[in-house]
């Protein structure tokens, strides 16, 4: 059933919910709300004052001393509100809700709707006032007892992409090779300002940590704690003037990636994460290199359980120089263990870390 108003009309507009407060109050059940297409957490509307409007609005009676019940599915619905700007249900694996209202001891309406009708619209009506220019909204509902439903970001879809068939019997009119890198500088790690010799018989490559990103990962930057979060490292590489054959790979910058997809148990890099990180990585003018990716599980680490087969998938077919590294940053309530990884033998190996001093 799509919800009217009593005239007849379509609730395509919620005419009073523009005046609906923002709360940080997490004991009550509330609206996340999320902007652009890479979904950034921007606040939290208060659940119970955004039914009272829509209701309101279609019974036309006062529900300020109102009860609502609410009684989610777990029936999937991932249709957009369709734009602009589009509204989109980052946590469609519920996507319908029972909706008993009661008024004292008197039941005063019982239905079934999606939460797209009874969330998802009315929430294109204030979004579209609060920000005619944006094009791209998100919303999950949240609260007490709904922990387990997990939040998705999807990857945000290519502007201007073109999809090109080419004929079989065609025969291709250029192709690609690659030109190889030149072999990088020779280093020991005293030069990199790592005081403490490497550990005796450690025929490894070895990662050297600049202090504030070991610190930025271990303590302070900002992670999801419903779904993996992740990005670029950036530093530079060299051989190991001690130890021939074997790299340090010097990381000075951990970059979180944009236009990225992610959920509880995936994280995802589109063509436009790497081609930001590359502008970026060429506007510093330096002799900076994208060294590898990082990313996060929302899980205690254990040692029997590194990356995911996703993950080494990811990086075998993505990061292809042998020193390119994959940090892993499990991160559990209290905790934060970082691990790194590269390619060995037939598959990935993990890789031992410094922390850098600044030189």
């Amino acid at each position: 059933m799509e919800l009217h108003y009593r005239d007849g009309r379509p609730m395509s507009r919620a005419s009073r919910i523009s005046s609906l407060p923002w709360t940080d109050d997490e004991s009550r059940l509330g609206v996340e709300v999320f902007r652009t297409d890479d979904y950034a957490l921007i606040g939290r509307l208060d659940l119970h004052q955004v039914l009272i409007v829509v209701f309101e609005s279609v019974l036309g009676i006062d529900l300020s001393a109102a009860r609502f019940h609410l009684y989610l599915y777990a029936q999937p619905d991932d249709r957009d509100v369709p734009g602009p700007p589009s509204v989109v249900n980052l946590r469609s694996s519920h996507g319908f809700v029972r909706v008993h209202i009661t008024i004292g001891d008197e039941l005063v309406y019982r239905h079934t709707h999606s939460l797209r009708e009874v969330v998802g619209v009315p929430l294109q009506a204030i979004l579209s006032q609060v920000e005619p220019d944006e094009r791209f909204w998100g919303y999950g509902v949240t609260g007490p007892g709904l922990d387990a439903i997990s939040l998705v970001r999807p990857a945000p879809r290519a502007a201007g992409a073109v999809n090109m068939s080419i004929g079989r019997d065609r025969p291709p009119m250029f192709h690609i090779e690659p030109i190889p890198d030149p072999p990088p500088p020779t280093a020991t790690p005293a030069d990199l300002g790592v005081s403490e010799p490497l550990a005796a018989g450690a025929d490894t490559d070895w990662v050297l940590l600049a202090p504030d990103v070991h610190e930025a990962l271990s303590r302070t930057m900002p992670f999801s704690g419903e779904v993996e979060d992740g990005g670029f490292f950036v530093g530079r590489v060299y051989l190991d003037r001690d130890r021939p054959g074997r790299h340090l790979i010097n990381i000075t910058q951990a970059i979180p990636a944009e236009r990225t997809g992610a959920s509880f148990l995936q994280f995802t890099f589109t063509g436009e994460s790497f081609l930001r990180i590359n502008e970026m990585v060429s506007r510093s003018g330096s002799d900076l290199r994208l060294l590898g990716w990082y990313h996060s599980h929302l899980f205690a680490a254990s040692d029997g359980f590194g990356l995911s087969s996703t993950d080494v998938d990811l990086h075998t077919r993505t990061f292809l120089r042998d020193w390119h590294v994959a940090g892993l940053l499990n991160i559990s309530p209290g905790t934060r263990r970082l691990r790194f990884y590269a390619r060995g033998g037939t598959g990935m190996v993990a890789l031992p870390f410094l922390i850098a001093g600044d030189r």
